[in-house]
């Protein structure tokens, strides 16, 4: 037996030795051993910090396979990535966090992993320099008074500051029900407000409306990351928070979720439709396939898991597939795709619509008025075979993400051949990019142009709010003044924290690491990750 916290520790490590070596080593040995250990069980708590219950080792088996399919394959995408040794390094700290997520049981480390991807994903954005085309989104045209090009340092302060939403009701969340006691597994029923707080943390992660759209910017990413990202990590952590926490829900949260995740899975698949770039296109069908896992996480959780599986495999194969097109042609939107990529693509177009084993799995209980989602996925996967050629060779580059497409036949279902219909939705792999869904029903607009102006207006009222507040305490008498005088000047301080520093700190760290070569912020790093050893060192040995 293994100890997991030992484990997560062995990982860190391996990311710091990946920052100088720049090989990917380590990363390739910790996702095949964790994977091996899971798959034969020998993965087991020393502490009461985490636990592993059936459903959470299922969980650590599946993220880890993925991610080493995952790694195998960054070993030839990457390789004149100039910084290849910042990519390693936050992979590894992305896996380790998603991991720590997971087998979570004490509240302040379910915290730990669930910030560590926040980290991990906006460093991992930054990867390419804001001048390297590779790292843009959009097409740079101007509608709307926006123009539609997202560089990596934008693209990376959209997605931390739109996840740190849901980050902070997290915390004050589980913070309110850590009163019961600080492990989860000894919580009982949760509050409303506490329900609420979870499930805004739960749709921020998972990018449901109206979080949605920092998702679509995060492709500034490599697309290995992509990858990572849409298939078992980060996004994921949404809906399995809700799964972790579900028996404690009230009732009404269901309803909500159901109703969040059924609007997203419609928007993210109309949107796809209307897509040019690939990458793009991929993003918003993974925002509808967490609409999908997202409606039912709290209602029907094991068809909420078994959507998660099925998911993972096909969309981490779709966007190595995709991605291998891109590094060949150099180009954002390719004309072709290698012969294997499309292969590949076409295995998880299947697998998506339930007519691959794996995927029959996921639709075994699936509603029939399901099959419109199904039709949707057709139209878009559909586009990406339809509206490309192909070309030869590759199949060395392909093994990794072929391998893994392969995984949806390792396990005995046969599909329901109902689900055959939704092919039907090819038909819609023909239409052009209507304007609406292009522009993803204009959301970005909020993101960029009305946001930040409500923000502004927002932080006025509450200062001017406050500052009636404080002269009304300090016209109190003397000694109460006093007191009111010491709170007055610690919220000031902790508002100009929020509304100011941290938005400008965030703003001006992504535009510094965009610009700047990898040796400035290295040792940075490495202090950073230093001090992550020896936090969960510390945990380990309590």
């Amino acid at each position: 037996m293994v100890p997991l916290e030992l484990l997560l520790l062995l990982i860190a490590i391996a990311a710091v030795a990946d920052l100088f070596t720049r090989r990917g080593i380590g990363a390739a040995l910790s996702g095949g051993f964790t994977t091996y250990l899971a798959f034969r069980g020998e993965l087991h708590p020393a502490t009461q910090l985490l636990r592993v219950g059936e459903q959470t080792a299922q969980l650590i088996f599946f993220i880890s396979g993925v991610y080493t399919s995952i790694v195998l394959y960054s070993t030839w995408y990457v390789r004149d990535v100039e910084r290849r040794g910042w990519f390693w390094l936050w992979m590894g700290v992305f896996y380790a966090s998603m991991l720590t997520f997971v087998a979570a049981d004490h509240w302040a480390v379910l915290m730990l992993g669930w910030g560590g991807l926040d980290l991990a994903s906006w460093a991992l954005i930054l990867t390419y320099r804001d001048e390297e085309e590779a790292g843009w989104v959009g097409g740079g045209d101007v509608a709307g008074g926006l123009r539609w090009l997202w560089t990596p340092s934008a693209s990376a302060m959209r997605a931390i500051l739109t996840v740190e939403v849901g980050t902070a009701s997290l915390v004050a969340g589980l913070g309110l029900a850590a009163a019961q006691s600080p492990y989860i597994s000894h919580w009982h029923a949760l509050p409303d407000v506490v329900a609420a707080l979870v499930l805004v943390a739960a749709f921020a992660k998972a990018a449901q409306l109206p979080f949605t759209d920092w998702l679509m910017t995060a492709m500034s990413a490599p697309t290995p990351v992509s990858a990572l990202l849409h298939s078992s990590t980060m996004v994921k952590a949404g809906p399995i928070l809700l799964l972790k926490l579900g028996a404690l829900m009230p009732q009404w949260a269901g309803h909500v979720a159901f109703a969040v995740g059924i609007a997203t899975a419609l928007y993210g698949g109309l949107v796809a439709l209307g897509q040019r770039e690939p990458k793009v296109l991929l993003a918003a069908s993974t925002a509808s396939y967490l609409g999908l896992i997202t409606a039912f996480a709290l209602t029907k959780p094991e068809e909420a898991v078994a959507l998660i599986y099925a998911h993972g495999v096909a969309k981490a194969t779709l966007f190595m597939a995709v991605g291998h097109g891109i590094h060949i042609s150099h180009s954002r939107t390719p004309a072709a795709y290698p012969l294997p990529a499309k292969v590949a693509m076409a295995l998880s177009l299947l697998t998506l619509l339930g007519l691959t084993p794996l995927g029959a799995e996921a639709k075994a209980h699936a509603d029939p008025w399901l099959l419109i989602f199904s039709a949707l996925t057709a139209g878009y996967v559909g586009k990406l075979l339809a509206k490309s050629g192909t070309a030869a060779g590759g199949w060395g580059a392909a093994l990794p993400y072929l391998a893994l497409s392969l995984a949806a036949f390792a396990v005995a279902k046969m599909p329901n051949f109902f689900w055959a219909l939704a092919l039907a939705g090819l038909l819609l792999a023909k239409t052009s990019e209507y304007t609406p869904l292009y522009r993803r029903f204009w959301l970005p607009l909020a993101y960029d142009l009305f946001a930040p102006r409500l923000l502004t207006a927002l932080t006025r009222v509450a200062a001017k709010f406050d500052g009636y507040i404080d002269r009304r305490l300090m016209s109190l008498p003397s000694v109460w003044g006093s007191l009111a005088s010491t709170v007055a000047t610690l919220d000031k301080s902790i508002d100009l924290a929020l509304h100011g520093l941290l938005p400008t700190a965030v703003k001006t760290a992504s535009l510094q690491i965009a610009r700047r070569n990898f040796e400035f912020y290295l040792y940075v790093t490495g202090v950073g990750v230093g001090a992550l050893i020896v936090v969960l060192t510390w945990l380990w040995t309590r």
